[in-house]
This record gives structure tokens, C-alpha cells and sequence, in this order.
């Protein structure tokens, strides 16, 4: 029966989050408190242990960077640079607005604030030359979120850390290419759908882009600085972060306040809260209540497409980085074992990472309200709504199929 209500309580805190707009994370810290010291008869120490600390400390540290690099224009401007390089072609704009996204989020802002970033422009310029409203969000959104799971981005490193906590191990590159591979082809599935093609030839007005500032050129070489010394000089993300945002509010090329302002306070709570309460519910059996659930409706042939079902409905209506990667990738582990590892606890949580972001592009999601919330005056707003929502869900039957197909001819490893 703990198990039941332990379980329960992730559930609830969602359902609640959602009906009362109230950070599911603040919700799951209250929950974790009474469960554990009323029924799993843990202390607050105890409970407190439970909060990620290093994923925290990371995604702060990265966050701060690049919230100098939004507020001081350096990212607007070298977007419309390479806006403006398309030479008005419309078709080039399209592929361009993808390509970018995926580029600005991989090198660490993340899929929301490449999104925030870049919907506003691309609609309004879709907007004026008559170009699909649905195809441009589409493409941003998705181009985004193939980004976002970059292991020097926010949802990237959660991923990443996650998969360290639960003892799945290191997956370095593994989330991040898969993603990008899959939301690659379903991206030009979709434009070859939405005849995107047929805009060949046809051109638009684009202006040029302002000289970058002194402070631009200095923030864009601290970009540079941060992606060598990750990546090669094997340097803590989270702490290059700070040290490079450090660096760019000693020569003035970002106001600190506004900065640490812009730092997404609210995400990094729902993540850690949510991971605190999954601590103390695995700690009373309620994440092997689930993981024996799941073992015992799949196989080797299914675990894959019906993890993916559940991520990415799950992500239709709740955050992939707050809520559905810190629920289920603590059920890998067992799963595999239950599964006598006929797929890996890797496989597992690259399938749920892929899945649950891909659907992100719901109107209930972050991403898809963001797509809705950057429409031009006068767009029929429930008109996007309903087609976005009915694209989340030919994107999860599209996910299932794809990483299926990829396991069962032992792709995924």
C-alpha cells in the first residue's frame, strides 16, 4: 500500500501543477516531506540528500552564460546574420531557422531560449510572406529540441546526470546523436509532407544585420572558449560557466542582475524538486512498483516502442526535462534486469530522453505554448493549437516505430 501512495504522489503533484499552475516541483518538495517522514520515517536531512546538486550546480552555471549572451544581443544578431546570408530565399529561411536552432541550443541556451529566441522572427517572418505557420513552428521547435540534448546543454545535462545518479553510466555523446538523427528525419518527413518544397525559386525581403558590438564579439568568443575548454579540456560545464560569465561581467559585456534574472529558476526548481520527491518514493519501493509494472507488459521486441509511447505522451501535457526523464529513468536499471537485460538500461534512457522530447511541440508543453504565445496579431490561435497537438502525436508514433525499428536491428546499444 506505501508503494501505491508513494507512486501516487508523482502523479497528483502533476495533476495538481497543472490544474492550479503551481511549479510541480514545489509541490513534489511538500509531498517528499510528508511521505518520507510520515511513511518511509526519514528525516529532513535524509530528504534533503535527495536534491541533485551537481545537476543543479551545472544547469545554473550554463544558464547564467548564455542569459548574458540573450540579453546583450549577441544571439538575435548572429541569427540574423545567418537569416540574412539565405538571401531571401524562402526555402533556404526554413531549412536555415532548423539548422539554427539546432546550432544556438547545441552550443548550450537550450532548446527554450533557442525557441524563444527564434519563433518570434520566424513566425513573423512566415506570417508576411505567406508562408506555413504550422511548418515554421514545427521546424524551430523541433530544430530546437534536437539541440537541446547537446551534454553542454541544460536538458543535455539532466539527461546525462540522471542516467550518472541511477547507474545507467556514461552515455557522453549517445542521447545527443540519436536525437538529432531522429528528429532529423522527421523533420524532413514533415516539410516533404507540408510540401515545403514547392517554395523553391521563391524569395523574400530580408534586411542586414546590425555590426556586432564590442560587447557581441566578446561574448561570442567566450562561446568559443567554453565549447573548446568542455569539450577538449574536459573543464565541469558548470563550472566554465560560471567562470566565463564571471569573466564577461568584469568587462562589462553583461549586467549581472538581469542576468541571474533570466537564469530559468522556474524549470531548475520543477527538475530538483520533482528528483527529490522520485528519491524518497524510490527509497519507499513506489519506482520498483513501476519498474515491475513495465516488465511485465513488455519484451524485448516492445520495451523500446512502449517506453516511447509513454515518454512521449507523457511530455504531450508535462515537462520532458522536469517531470517524465527524473520519473522514469530511475526504472532502467531494474527494467533491464527484469528484462534479463535483453535491452540495456542505455537503450532505455536514450529511448525515454528522445521520446519525451519530441512531443515537446504540444500546446500543452513548454515549447508549443511558447510557439503559440510568438504568434503575429491576428493568426487564428486555436486553429495552430489543434494541428500542433495532432503533430505531437504522429511525432510519437513516428519515435516508436523509428528507435523499434533501430533496437530490434541492434543499432541501439
Amino acid at each position: 500500500m506505501i508503494e501505491i501512495i508513494a507512486l501516487l504522489s508523482i502523479f497528483l503533484a502533476i495533476i495538481i501543477g497543472l490544474v492550479k499552475n503551481i511549479n510541480v516541483g514545489l509541490i513534489a518538495l511538500v509531498f517528499a516531506f510528508f511521505l518520507g517522514t510520515l511513511l518511509g520515517g526519514l528525516d529532513a536531512r535524509s530528504i534533503i540528500a535527495f536534491w541533485p546538486l551537481n545537476l543543479f550546480f551545472t544547469t545554473v552555471g550554463v544558464t547564467l552564460f548564455f542569459s548574458i549572451a540573450k540579453i546583450n544581443g549577441t544571439l538575435e544578431n548572429l541569427s540574423k546574420l545567418i537569416i540574412y546570408r539565405s538571401k531571401g530565399s524562402k526555402i533556404k529561411i526554413q531549412i536555415i531557422f532548423f539548422v539554427l536552432a539546432m546550432g544556438l541550443a547545441s552550443i548550450g541556451p537550450g532548446n527554450i531560449s533557442a525557441a524563444a529566441l527564434l519563433l518570434p522572427i520566424g513566425l513573423a517572418i512566415a506570417y508576411q510572406s505567406n508562408m506555413s505557420l504550422l511548418l515554421m513552428s514545427v521546424l524551430i521547435i523541433q530544430g530546437s529540441i534536437a539541440g537541446g540534448l547537446s551534454p553542454i546543454a541544460p536538458n543535455g545535462i539532466v539527461a546525462l546526470e540522471l542516467a550518472r545518479l541511477n547507474n545507467v553510466g556514461e552515455l557522453g555523446l549517445s542521447i545527443y546523436l540519436l536525437n538529432v538523427v531522429s528528429i532529423v528525419i522527421f523533420s524532413a518527413l514533415f516539410f516533404i509532407a507540408m510540401k515545403g518544397y514547392k517554395m523553391n525559386g521563391q524569395r523574400i525581403e530580408v534586411s542586414p544585420p546590425l555590426p556586432f558590438t564590442y560587447e557581441q564579439k566578446l561574448t561570442l568568443f567566450s562561446i568559443l572558449i567554453l565549447i573548446i575548454w568542455v569539450i577538449f579540456g574536459e573543464a565541469h560545464v558548470g563550472f566554465a560557466g560560471f567562470t566565463l560569465a564571471i569573466a564577461l561581467f568584469f568587462f562589462k559585456a553583461g549586467k549581472q542582475q538581469q542576468a541571474i534574472q533570466q537564469v530559468p529558476w522556474t524549470t531548475i526548481l520543477q527538475i530538483c524538486g520533482t528528483a527529490v520527491l522520485i528519491g524518497v518514493v524510490g527509497e519507499l519501493g513506489g519506482i520498483q512498483m513501476l519498474t515491475n509494472f513495465l516488465a511485465n507488459i513488455m519484451n524485448q521486441q516492445t520495451a523500446v516502442p512502449i517506453m516511447s509511447v509513454l515518454s512521449g505522451t507523457m511530455a504531450t501535457f508535462a515537462s520532458a526535462v522536469g517531470v517524465v526523464m527524473p520519473t522514469l529513468i530511475p526504472t532502467t536499471v531494474s527494467l533491464s534486469e527484469n528484462l534479463s537485460s535483453a535491452v540495456s538500461p542505455g537503450v532505455l534512457t536514450m529511448t525515454i530522453a528522445v521520446a519525451s522530447h519530441m512531443t515537446t511541440m504540444s500546446p500543452l508543453s513548454v515549447m508549443g505554448a511558447l510557439a503559440l504565445a510568438s504568434l503575429p496579431a491576428g493568426v487564428d490561435e486555436k486553429n495552430l493549437f489543434k494541428k500542433m497537438y495532432i503533430v505531437a502525436f504522429v511525432a510519437i508514433a513516428f519515435v516508436s516505430v523509428f528507435l523499434g525499428i533501430l533496437n530490434l536491428l541492434g543499432i541501439l546499444k
